[in-house]
């Protein structure tokens, strides 16, 4: 089906659901390709394309169900996509999409409903930047022989989202046998803007772990899902600009938040006696870890809002053979408990719409509590590690 042209006349379910995805996938993209737009006036087309399309789409569909239609692409955004519930909206879906309820705009900003659902990031620096630096760390990790560079590199990422000169001069001097080193961390790090320090200070978020942008008034708050639903969320730390480097915005959302997840279940399972190794060759699994008792375990964790989403994305564990340093008896797909504990039918939808998983019985959803519980507890405090490399 073409995403240039009005696709045909839909009949059945299956075809309406089709339509409706479509239609809220465009204008997610759209919606998510506008962050980058900072007003540039381009002449025959201000807005993104994808947007323009969805509209048209979403039009096309209320006229046929005899409903009024978006005036335009401002009363998509203002009107549609900030203020009324997706469920609203002329359009049909698949129960397990579970959209009822859900915005695509949530206080001028793209909903995590909304960015699931985009097809493909249009902010074309941060897509560029994030691939290729990921994809140069980990080819040159792999022409070294050092895959465990490619963990370190990520862990350190994940971990670290404001570094002042002297911190920054120590990180990159932290591998001296590999000079490549340097030069990832000055092209993960920027200089710190004018946009992302207020009183001269960049704020760190106590919870997520990264630096926050302050608002037009100057007030600093949090806009990750986790962050905001929390209400003993800590006060944010506070790093002099002056001389400070911070993580890239593409690295912060495509790699350190996705990663705190993953890096916090290493680090409980490492509490409790197991042997953590992050991201085993070249993250072709997040984690493996060996329990106290010798089990082994091999873990792939993901943090989405949307399980019916998710499980179109799931891929197949690998396995490998028993005498490779990185083998494991029992694979795991983790979801974070808050994701379940705020949808009881997350992991029932996961199975029963994942091709993946239905094709790997082996591999067992939990949730990240659950994992945790299943290691047994040494007791005993630094007796787990988490590693990088075997």
């Amino acid at each position: 089906m073409s995403l240039t042209q009005f696709g045909p006349v839909y009949s059945g379910r299956a075809s309406a659901v089709r339509a409706g995805e479509v239609v809220l996938s465009l204008v997610a993209s759209g919606l998510v390709g506008m962050r980058g737009w900072a007003g540039v006036r381009r002449l025959q087309q201000p807005y993104d394309r994808s947007l323009q399309l969805g509209l048209d789409r979403l039009a096309a569909l209320c006229v046929r169900a005899g409903r009024d239609a978006p005036v335009g692409v401002q009363d998509l955004v203002g009107v549609w996509c900030a203020q009324r519930p997706v469920d609203s909206w002329p359009l049909e879906f698949d129960p397990d999409a579970q959209v009822s309820g859900e915005r695509l705009l949530i206080g001028g900003e793209p909903s995590e409903f909304c960015l699931e659902w985009a097809v493909t990031a249009r902010d074309v620096v941060s897509e560029v930047h994030e691939s290729v630096l990921v994809k140069h760390v980990k080819d040159t990790a792999a022409l070294l022989g050092r895959p465990e560079l490619y963990a370190r590199w990520r862990l350190f990422v994940t971990d670290h989202a404001v570094l002042g000169p002297d911190e920054f001069l120590a990180a990159k001097n932290a591998v001296l046998d590999v000079p490549q080193w340097a030069t990832w961390l000055e092209e993960s790090y920027g200089a710190v803007t004018a946009e992302a320090a207020a009183g001269g200070r960049v704020a760190v978020c106590g919870g997520c772990g990264q630096w926050i942008a302050p608002q037009a008034d100057g007030r600093v708050r949090c806009k990750v899902w986790r962050c905001v639903q929390r209400h003993d969320l800590p006060e944010p730390a506070r790093v002099e600009a002056q001389g400070a480097r911070r993580l890239e915005p593409e690295l912060v959302r495509f790699v350190a938040l996705p990663g705190r997840p993953e890096v916090d279940l290493a680090r409980r399972l490492a509490a409790r006696g197991a042997r953590v190794v992050l991201y085993p060759k070249l993250d072709a699994l997040d984690l493996v870890a060996v329990w106290p008792g010798g089990h082994s375990v091999g873990v792939d964790v993901k943090d989405w809002h949307s399980p019916y989403l998710l499980a179109r994305r799931i891929k197949m564990f690998p396995r490998w053979g028993a005498d490779d340093p990185h083998a494991y008896r029992k694979g795991y797909l983790v979801v974070p408990q808050d994701r379940v504990r705020a949808n009881r039918r997350y992991v029932k939808i996961l199975v029963q719409r994942s091709e993946a998983l239905k094709a790997q019985p082996w591999v067992e959803v939990v949730s990240d509590d659950d994992l945790v519980a299943s290691c047994p507890d040494l007791g005993t405090a630094g007796a787990g590690e988490v590693v990088c490399g075997p």
